[in-house]
């Protein structure tokens, strides 16, 4: 019988580019012998991902609970992992069929592809990644009648957007069920608690740099040699990458130095940055270079002689 440590990830998106601290975070664990498996509420392009995704072999770690589209196909998957559940777990069996108290999520057949996935599976710990997805596996806890201990990790939009756009009760059970909530800052820790979270229960928590992936070399620059600047982000409005822009062009009009700025990403508003860049004449320094796999993207780095990480609230009030 094994005495190994058992974690549960649940999780929104998985593997996704932009969130490779969640890959670090399952690696590492194993490498101190913990047995991580994976919940995951949608399966993300594998494009783009980390080295340690395929090293650690995550796809056989992970389980999907999004259902299929079509719903022919979706009533017969649906049909057997109820039967499933009936035998397993038959008071499962009639909670995830009650229409009036999970309305959509019942009636879609949705609770079901999230509960089965469960089924017989016991964990020391479930470790909740983003506040919505923490929010949808107290579902699954109460229709199964689970007992494990709950932790959380917000990381930005779960503690802002979300704020602004869903109602004040949103993480109601979140704050009374959760056992700890991990934040990224000192900030984000203060709006939490002032949403009404338990501060004794708030631990500010950011996520880790490994420097040791990171080779020291000393930046030397020689007279007529082009100054190189990266920065590296998904582009969204938070992320700042306008005002960066914006802000190269200034550096532009003010200096005679040469420079490029090498942006790595990509994301929702890619069109509008390479748009905002051909309005500011910036196509002579500015070089878009894509998503890059993590281990791409330090190697990259060592070329560069500085990074710059622009941010800011957006409009819809979401924020690191």
């Amino acid at each position: 019988m094994s005495n190994k440590l058992k974690i549960a990830f649940i999780i929104g998106d998985f593997p996704a580019v932009s969130e490779t601290f969640i890959i670090d975070q399952v690696a590492d664990l194993k490498d101190r012998g913990v047995d991580v498996e994976i919940f995951a509420f949608r399966k993300h392009s594998q494009e783009g991902v980390s080295e340690r995704y395929y090293d650690y072999k995550m796809s056989k770690l992970t389980n999907y609970l999004e259902m299929p589209a079509n719903k022919l196909i979706r009533i017969v998957l649906a049909l057997r992992k109820l039967f499933k559940i009936l035998l397993l777990n038959h008071r499962a069996f009639f909670r995830v069929l009650n229409f009036k108290k999970y309305g959509a999520n019942a009636r879609s057949l949705k609770l079901i592809f999230w509960v089965e996935p469960f089924l017989g599976k016991k964990f020391d710990l479930v470790h909740c990644h983003f506040g919505p997805a923490a929010n949808k596996f107290l579902i699954i806890k109460e229709i199964l009648g689970l007992k494990t201990k709950i932790v959380t990790s917000f990381y930005g939009f779960d503690v802002s957007k979300v704020f602004q756009d869903e109602p004040v009760d949103y993480y109601y059970r979140l704050k009374k069920e959760c056992l700890l909530f991990f934040v990224m800052s000192e900030n984000m820790k203060e709006r939490v608690v002032a949403r009404g979270f338990n501060s004794q229960k708030v631990i500010v928590h950011p996520v880790g740099i490994d420097v040791e992936k990171y080779n020291f070399s000393e930046r030397r620059l020689a007279y007529d040699e082009s100054v190189n600047i990266v920065t590296v982000g998904r582009f969204v409005e938070k992320k700042g990458f306008d005002d960066l822009l914006k802000a190269l062009k200034i550096v532009k009009e003010k200096t005679a130095k040469k420079f490029m700025c090498h942006i790595i990403g990509g994301g929702p508003l890619e069109k509008d940055l390479q748009k905002l860049t051909d309005e500011l004449k910036l196509r002579d320094v500015v070089e878009y270079k894509g998503y890059m796999k993590i281990e791409d993207v330090i190697n990259y780095f060592s070329k560069m002689h500085f990074f710059v990480q622009p941010s800011k609230t957006a409009r819809d009030g979401d924020m690191e």
